[in-house]
């Protein structure tokens, strides 16, 4: 279900930055981790939802930002719900916590808010929690079509 995405970024000369820490859990732990660090980038938070269909999505957005689930359900045409731990970490073998953004297999559609894009750079755990991955917001389109995800862009209201 998932693929190593730095080697993946590697393959592809794709910029990355990798950095190697305590595990995670929090966002407060990731602020401190990063002034520790001294890395820069827009920290951003992964949610892995399940639709109606029984599809999955990975769903990018802003640490700060509550997910409007009806506005979720506009964008990619059927109601969707997060995925329970349990399943998520026997589909993923992931944590809840440590959720990558990228590194599906390309049946896992991506959602991704369209303000991350005008970042400079994104901040997120690479499927593990002691790891912390930033990538350019430029090159987020690329990275997703490259793993041949669906793109459904997210946006506060229709423009």
């Amino acid at each position: 279900m998932m693929i190593n995405l730095e080697e993946f970024l590697r393959e592809h000369s794709i910029y990355f930055e990798l950095y190697e820490h305590d595990p995670i859990y929090t966002n407060e732990d990731a602020v401190t981790m990063k002034e520790e660090k001294g890395f820069t980038g827009t920290e951003t938070k992964a949610l892995f939802l399940k639709g109606k269909s029984g599809k999955y999505y990975s769903f990018v957005t802003f640490t700060t930002k509550r997910t409007d689930f009806k506005r979720l359900k506009q964008v990619v045409g059927e109601k969707v719900a997060v995925v329970k731990q349990d399943e998520m970490e026997a589909v993923t073998s992931q944590k809840s916590g440590a959720v990558t953004p990228l590194g599906y297999e390309s049946s896992v559609a991506m959602i991704v808010d369209e303000e991350l894009f005008k970042q400079e750079k994104l901040v997120f755990a690479p499927a593990r929690p002691d790891q912390t991955m930033v990538i350019l917001a430029e090159d987020l389109r690329e990275i997703i079509s490259l793993l041949e995800n669906k793109l459904f862009i997210y946006s506060e209201e229709d423009q």
